[in-house]
């Protein structure tokens, strides 16, 4: 009796190694489609966090706004931002307008910027850059719609007393939508405390 001859023949060794390929490349597909779900979910991350901290920079001066129906307490200022008007002196004198000194919130291109200026009282800070991740254009007088299209929207209520914030990033402002350059929006109504509307 003859001895069989073990091994593999061409055919055999090629689907093995075809197989082999499809597995190999199957897991470097996840590897890559994960990695790529990780970026740009912390890109969103990154982005969210930015606009968040704008959002609340501005809430804490427009909750302390001090104004009334003949000085409204927020107001527009130009084409790209607006004014809160504060009381920044040491001893508070609510019913004296005269006195007040303001915060300008700006959007410049991609960064919204806030600056301080002191009548009389002294500023918390001089300029601080709050977002440079906002995409260009404002939009005053506009509560911002879905989808947006600007960067950044305004529309002041209740004679001057509240206001309406909508602000969009994204990781890369100037480029467009993208699964690695994520869109963010939030918006959010913000009411003084200190003012009146009489």
């Amino acid at each position: 009796m003859p001895k069989k001859i073990i091994g593999l023949t061409l055919i055999e060794l090629l689907v093995s190694m075809g197989i082999m390929s499809m597995v190999i490349l199957g897991m470097f597909g996840i590897n890559i489609f994960s990695q790529h779900h990780v970026i740009s979910s912390g890109r969103r991350a990154k982005v969210q966090n930015e606009i968040s901290y704008a959002i609340e920079f501005i809430s804490k001066y427009v909750q302390q706004a001090n104004g009334n129906l003949n000085r409204p307490a927020i107001q527009y200022n130009g084409t790209a931002g607006f004014r809160v008007y504060l009381d920044l002196n040491a001893s508070q004198t609510p019913s004296n307008l005269a006195d007040d000194g303001w915060i300008d919130f700006t959007l410049s291109t991609n960064t919204l910027n806030a600056s301080c200026t002191a009548n009389g009282g002294s500023c918390p800070f001089t300029s601080e850059n709050l977002n440079d991740k906002i995409i260009a254009g404002f939009a005053g007088g506009t509560i911002m719609p879905d989808p947006p299209t600007q960067g950044c929207y305004v529309n002041i209520t209740d004679q001057g007393t509240a206001v309406d914030i909508g602000l969009v990033g994204r990781y890369d402002p100037a480029a467009a939508v993208s699964a690695s350059n994520p869109q963010v929006s939030l918006k959010t109504r913000l009411v003084s405390s200190g003012s009146s509307a009489n």
